[in-house]
């Protein structure tokens, strides 16, 4: 492996450190800060919508004046974000999520690496072996510990970025030749509302519904993450097998069954059970999903055709935690996971009909 490709792979998978445990304190934090279910939801969807605003709008310029320099300027934000949170300002959070900018990274990405499935792959798989390690940081530290913790990250993250030379410098064009084929990515639309609804404010629905801490869920999270790490790397052996797209489907469909279940669990221990396991099969073909879409793509639209559909999926994800933080706090801890679980469905569906055919890429 190049020294570049492993300096990206190592950079970008660095953010499952602030992944692992902000999925854990986040929606706690705020509800300590004093913020309600409701507001807490709101919040979480304004983060979402404004990150995806940003990060779709340097994904463009990446693609017109080169990406690295603002894949830096993203890390920037999300990193003076985390400082003010870390003071106990709430309304930092919506900058908080631009560290993705819209698939540059992944771009860049594309440009060094001669394997990109297992490039990919590999980054899926440290990413979540990160996300481990910040899954079990509420036992030891405390909320804005781990939030100045965050700060620091991403300043690591930021400094492995530094030394990359790019070869591509812009298209200085706009025009986005394969919209036809960026269109039919909006069943991520779907799985963005969906996710939204519930993913978000899994934390607090574990509080709720069994008066579980953080701590007690810290275990959990982590053995969620630490069984994706090896599952991600392997989704990529299995697509060499089944092809791409009936990898996915296939282990979407087994998710979406275990979705319906998780809200009907009687106790802790068989709801742990199942959100790990579903955990895993919804997201262990991120990287074969990624690659997928890259190589549907030509190279000087990249970061903006990666932008627009990570921009679809996450308009219908920002309103999600809104939707489902307003039936947390109206105590229907169910309707919110049957609504996900349908509209995954309908995804997953559409998403084999539009792209069947594409099996062979």
């Amino acid at each position: 492996m190049r020294k570049e490709e492993f300096l990206l792979i190592l950079s970008s998978s660095l953010s499952g450190l602030i992944m692992g445990s902000n999925s854990i304190i986040i929606s706690l934090y705020l509800l300590s800060l004093g913020l309600s279910a409701l507001e807490i939801g709101e919040l979480l969807s304004l983060g979402v919508l404004v990150g995806s605003f940003v990060s779709l709008i340097l994904s463009f310029l990446g693609d017109l004046y080169g990406r690295k320099k603002f894949a830096i300027i993203s890390r920037l934000i999300s990193t003076v974000s985390f400082f003010f949170l870390f003071l106990g300002i709430p309304i930092a959070y919506i900058f908080s999520l631009t560290w993705g900018a819209g698939g540059l990274l992944f771009s860049l990405l594309a440009e060094k690496s001669s394997n990109l499935d297992k490039a990919l792959g590999l980054r899926q798989s440290l990413t979540i072996l990160f996300s481990v390690v910040g899954s079990l940081l509420p036992i030891f530290l405390e909320y804005r510990g781990i939030l100045f913790l965050d700060v620091l990250i991403n300043l690591v993250a930021l400094s492995l970025l530094l030394p990359i030379t790019e070869k591509f410098k812009g298209s200085k064009k706009l025009k986005i030749g394969s919209i036809k084929v960026v269109s039919k990515f909006s069943t991520e639309a779907i799985i963005g509302l969906g996710a939204g609804l519930v993913i978000p404010l899994m934390s607090l629905w574990f509080y709720l519904k069994f008066g579980v801490t953080g701590p007690e869920m810290s275990p959990v999270f982590a053995l969620s993450e630490l069984t994706l790490a090896f599952s991600s790397y392997g989704s990529v052996l299995l697509a060499e097998r089944l092809g791409r797209v009936k990898t996915i489907v296939y282990t979407h469909s087994m998710a979406i069954v275990l979705l319906f279940l998780l809200p009907l669990s009687p106790d802790f221990l068989i709801a742990s059970l199942i959100f790990v396991v579903r955990n895993v099969l919804m997201n262990m073909t991120s990287p074969v999903f990624e690659s997928f879409l890259l190589r549907l793509i030509p190279e000087e639209e990249r970061g903006r055709a990666n932008g627009i559909v990570n921009f679809m999926e996450s308009i219908p994800r920002a309103i999600g935690p809104s939707i489902g933080g307003y039936f947390f706090n109206e105590g229907n801890l169910i309707l919110p996971f049957f609504i996900t679980g349908f509209l995954y469905s309908f995804a997953t569906i559409l998403f084999f009909i539009w792209f069947k055919r594409e099996e062979h890429l």
